[in-house]
């Protein structure tokens, strides 16, 4: 089905990445995904999308989609050594211990969760979309939820270190590079740009 609507709305390729990952600054991360996002895609206004809270349930399903975009999403960026020390820096407890500070939402599509954002106050910690859902505007949703929190918790700037694979993203909503630095996963080094973002 969603195939023949693609084809119907003669759909071509978007720019909006598959995913983003930085992680609290005190872990020295790395970010991930996305090239320059696009034009809305005609078919996400006919998906049944959901952005809300995370709930304890969705912890096995977010660590799936955390490894799979990483593998998937960043394979133009980053080589198998450095995605797979990447998506190994997070297990199913860390995960849990990182998401239970700071504003984490979740996205379903089609009743599956696809994608999840994290935010711990004026740092944008997470954004990951798994790659069969990418490119339809579920990671902007899923920033722009963060963005608004950030807003009405009176936050005036926002930063993030995005990988390689996010810039474009993050450039597009709005983020300016501050240059590129090297990150550290088990010994393997991820290049990533330390980005911020005016709120005022």
């Amino acid at each position: 089905m969603l195939q023949w609507l693609r084809q119907r709305f003669q759909r071509r390729p978007l720019t909006e990445p598959a995913l983003h990952h930085p992680e609290p600054p005190e872990q020295q991360s790395h970010g991930s995904a996305a090239p320059q996002a696009a034009e809305p895609d005609p078919i996400a206004a006919l998906m049944p999308f959901q952005i809300r809270p995370l709930d304890s349930s969705d912890m096995a399903d977010l660590l799936g989609v955390f490894r799979e975009a990483i593998q998937i999403s960043a394979a133009d960026d980053y080589d198998q050594q450095q995605r797979d020390a990447w998506s190994q820096a997070q297990s199913h407890d860390s995960l849990i211990s990182v998401l239970s500070e700071g504003d984490t939402v979740v996205a379903e599509w089609d009743d599956k969760l696809v994608g999840f954002a994290h935010r711990i106050r004026d740092y944008i910690n997470m954004v990951f979309v798994h790659p069969d859902a990418s490119r339809v505007g579920i990671a902007t949703l899923l920033y722009q939820h963060l963005e608004d929190g950030a807003r009405i918790d009176g936050i005036t700037e926002l930063t993030t270190h995005a990988s390689l694979t996010a810039h474009d993203f993050f450039a597009y909503m709005g983020f300016i590079s501050e240059g590129q630095e090297q990150a550290e996963r088990d010994g393997v080094p991820l290049t990533r740009h330390l980005m911020r973002k005016s709120l005022v």
